[in-house]
């Protein structure tokens, strides 16, 4: 789970860390952590995170005007916010906030906020991949592709590439058949991000492409023609 902090005090970030690397361990949940101490500088970043720490009240642009910016953009990345002030609850309510701490952050309540993060995630979207630097959590919808590269294979997302450390066909095993496709012993495609295809080629929205063998195009044009009509989708 990828984690922002973001706060002018770097005593908070110390702190706030042992909390949550206490939580990771009882929980068996991976974190990675990006430290900010300006909103300016969390806003420059074009990182997705999963969650955001933000200091309500910080030197320069503050915590619920960097949080303001952030919804603007139609970033809908769930916020815990710290504050010093248990009255600004209702200030945070307009930014949609996930929860608000107090400072100093005690750990039972800590725990509660992410516990209840954790339960609204629909897990059935997601999926952890085995990576060099841990589990990494992906939603599934975000896959565009996967290609198999020797005994591993790349899965490439809406936010980049991941090396996924286990066969092609593992990963295919952990998604839903409903969307997925093998369309050649080194690619599988999410028809979900698919723009168009010819008898060769599979094109996706990031204008990347894909192959499809001769043996997989009869079966692979039949299910990509169900997929489309299961979901309405207007192509051209």
């Amino acid at each position: 789970m990828k984690i922002a902090i973001c706060d002018d005090m770097q005593i908070l970030h110390q702190e706030l860390k042992k909390h949550l690397e206490k939580y990771s361990f009882e929980r068996k949940i991976d974190f990675i952590y990006d430290d900010y101490t300006h909103g300016a500088d969390l806003l420059s970043s074009s990182i997705k995170y999963d969650l955001i720490f933000m200091d309500y009240q910080m030197d320069g642009l503050n915590g619920l005007d960097t949080a303001r910016m952030l919804r603007k953009r139609n970033n809908n990345t769930a916020i815990i916010f710290l504050t010093s002030y248990a009255d600004v609850v209702f200030d945070v309510f307009e930014v949609n906030a996930f929860r608000f701490l107090v400072k100093p952050v005690d750990y039972g309540k800590l725990s509660a906020a992410l516990d209840a993060y954790v339960s609204s995630l629909d897990d059935s979207n997601f999926i952890l991949l085995k990576t060099d630097d841990g589990n990494v959590r992906v939603k599934v919808d975000d896959i565009i592709y996967a290609e198999a590269s020797d005994k591993y294979c790349y899965v490439r997302t809406v936010e980049g590439s991941i090396l996924y450390k286990k066969p092609l066909s593992d990963l295919e095993k952990l998604l839903p058949q409903e969307g997925f496709f093998r369309s050649h012993r080194t690619y599988l495609v999410n028809m979900k991000h698919i723009a168009t295809h010819n008898s060769t080629n599979i094109q996706f929205d990031n204008n990347e492409c894909a192959l499809i063998s001769k043996l997989k195009l009869t079966p692979f044009k039949r299910e990509f023609a169900d997929y489309v009509k299961r979901h309405s989708f207007a192509r051209v």
